[in-house]
């Protein structure tokens, strides 16, 4: 009979423990996917800054030879992400195909100028960083250079409406993390629960803080690493059907980069171990400084 009790003992212990692992796993996956997108945000944005682009046209009276010579100098420098040369035979064949008309046919001369097409790191597609840079080529290279053409006011609606996404997510995020350590606290709270007799037993045998607190805390940490591999897997096969008909796109560039998934999966593990591991520390340590007459009212 006894035999029999311990066996139903085990099993509900055990449907406990993975009712647990299964809770926790849940929430990781949802923060895993928020954070996904956070970074898949943060990858776009640096993208469309990217795509912002300077253009330099050479003045009158640069020899044929400047333009290359800014492009070359141009590309060395921190704030160039991409730096085109045009020609002004390639820049005369544009205008041909835009307009359906060459303007070298009806002038007998090509009145284009050469020019570089410049488009900064993310870091560098702001405002007054712009202004720096517009500043700094037209000291260097004075009347060599006839203009420099941006479009100011779209990069300021653009890094307007960035900055305001990024605000949204960045306080969606507090609140998922927010919930998250409070369901998975919870979720590990209800499994320490039905064992706090025994905690109050080792105590009163002579068992140090530590020895009673360590089973529940390295039980609750591989737990969470459990978890975390469920969720992890979880989203690679989330992944794997929502760009599996479309191989190769451009959103899956953005998204499935190897350097930002591992560190989701790093982080991952780290939130799934750490969060338990503190509850069951948090929880065995309440449950220690209770009294037996407190145990029962709880």
């Amino acid at each position: 009979m006894s035999s029999e009790k311990s066996k139903i003992k085990r099993k509900k212990y055990f449907g406990a423990r993975f009712t647990a692992t299964i809770s926790v796993a849940m929430v990781l996956f949802v923060l895993g996917l928020m954070a996904l997108g956070g970074m898949t945000a943060a990858q776009l944005t640096a993208t469309l800054r990217e795509r912002f682009t300077i253009t330099i046209v050479a003045g009158e009276g640069a020899d044929a030879t400047f333009a290359p010579r800014l492009a070359n100098t141009l590309r060395n420098e921190p704030f160039a992400s991409q730096v085109k040369y045009i020609s002004a035979d390639s820049a005369a064949a544009i205008v041909a195909r835009e307009l359906g008309e060459d303007p070298r046919e009806f002038l007998d001369y090509n009145p284009l100028q050469p020019s570089v097409e410049l488009q900064l790191r993310s870091q560098w597609a702001q405002t007054d960083s712009i202004a720096d840079i517009v500043a700094r080529i037209r000291q260097a290279y004075g009347n060599r250079i006839d203009r420099i053409d941006y479009n100011k006011a779209l990069i300021d609606v653009v890094n307007s409406n960035l900055r305001r996404v990024g605000i949204a997510l960045a306080i969606l995020t507090a609140i998922l993390l927010l919930i998250s350590f409070s369901l998975i606290a919870n979720t590990v709270r209800l499994t320490i629960h039905s064992e706090r007799f025994l905690v109050n037993t080792m105590r009163l045998v002579g068992a140090t803080k530590w020895f009673i607190r360590k089973p529940f805390v390295m039980r609750n940490a591989m737990s969470g690493l459990v978890a975390a591999l469920i969720a992890i897997a979880a989203i690679a096969g989330f992944l794997w059907y929502a760009f599996g008909a479309h191989p190769g796109s451009a959103l899956q560039h953005l998204v499935v980069q190897p350097l930002p998934l591992g560190l989701l999966a790093l982080g991952l593990i780290v939130v799934g171990m750490l969060i338990p591991a503190a509850a069951a520390w948090h929880t065995t340590d309440k449950y220690l400084r209770m009294s037996v007459d407190d145990l029962y009212l709880i």
